[in-house]
């Protein structure tokens, strides 16, 4: 390099940062994610093989593929697995969207007011402490075998997350901000609306994305319970037969549902969040 060129003062500390990274750092994350499922699926087959422990129990990698494979061609052809598959996914996406209406209300409520604060929250706490899943065959009996005891588990289960993260993201909002609207007379409503609302939302999709996860567990409790349809009653009934890979081919299945409401709300926590880094 001659004397008269210059380097850029970010660039040689970028190249310093660089130098400083471990291996797994420099690795992408792809690689790392691959070469991490690999190993699992080697400590499996190792176990499945060494160990004497029978299929039944334990069926290897290669079984639970076979089983996957048929669960998505049965799944795209518009099988059985198609049919439960679309039951699950509404009572999912309803339980979801009441978990948050009941969620996002309870949390302002609690964070805006003293009265939320006082009389409110120790029975959401209670609530939340509570076994969930020891109150399905109570939502069966008031609800019946259909969707609508899947759908009011799955809000159940999931709302306690929203309600406290909103009820601390109000709660976080910039005390000197807070002083500036009331200099300025504004009242609660825009206080609330115009101040803590923004404040609070990253809080309020984190506790979305939570939900978007308990709701889907929700609903597979409540199909264990009964009703002949949806994914928890295809589990059940593989279980019932000792069909273990069939067991974890839907079980995937029900995972990749739980990633697909997951990542819709990812992707509305990037549109509604762009000013948060």
């Amino acid at each position: 390099m001659s004397e008269t060129q210059s380097v850029d003062p970010e660039t040689l500390i970028a190249l310093a940062e660089n130098e400083r990274k471990t291996l797994v750092e420099r690795t992408p994350q792809w690689l790392l994610v691959l070469l991490f499922g690999a190993a699992i699926v080697g400590v499996w087959q190792g176990a499945v093989s060494y160990s004497g422990i029978s299929e039944l129990v334990l069926p290897g990698p290669y079984q639970v593929l076979q089983d996957l494979i048929f669960t998505l061609k049965n799944l795209f052809s518009g099988g059985y697995v198609a049919h439960a598959t679309w039951i699950t996914l509404v009572e999912v996406v309803f339980g979801f969207a009441l978990a948050s209406a009941i969620g996002l209300t309870l949390g302002m409520i609690i964070g805006a007011t003293a009265f939320g604060r006082k009389a409110i929250m120790p029975y959401v706490v209670a609530i939340n402490t509570m076994p969930k899943v020891a109150f399905a065959p109570l939502f069966v009996a008031w609800f019946g075998f259909g969707i609508e005891s899947k759908i009011m588990m799955a809000a159940f289960i999931s709302f306690f997350p929203v309600t406290i993260n909103t009820a601390a993201g109000l709660a976080a909002t910039d005390s000197s901000m807070a002083m500036l609207f009331r200099s300025l007379e504004a009242n609660r409503w825009q206080t609330l609306i115009k101040l803590q609302m923004p404040f609070a939302t990253p809080y309020i999709f984190a506790g979305l994305k939570l939900a978007a996860v308990w709701s889907v567990i929700g609903v597979v409790v409540g199909e264990y319970m009964g009703g002949g349809e949806g994914l928890g009653e295809l589990v059940r009934v593989a279980a019932s037969q000792l069909r273990v890979g069939r067991v974890f081919a839907q079980i995937l299945l029900l995972s990749l549902m739980g990633l697909s409401v997951f990542g819709f709300v990812t992707m509305l926590e990037r549109y509604f969040v762009r000013w948060k880094k």
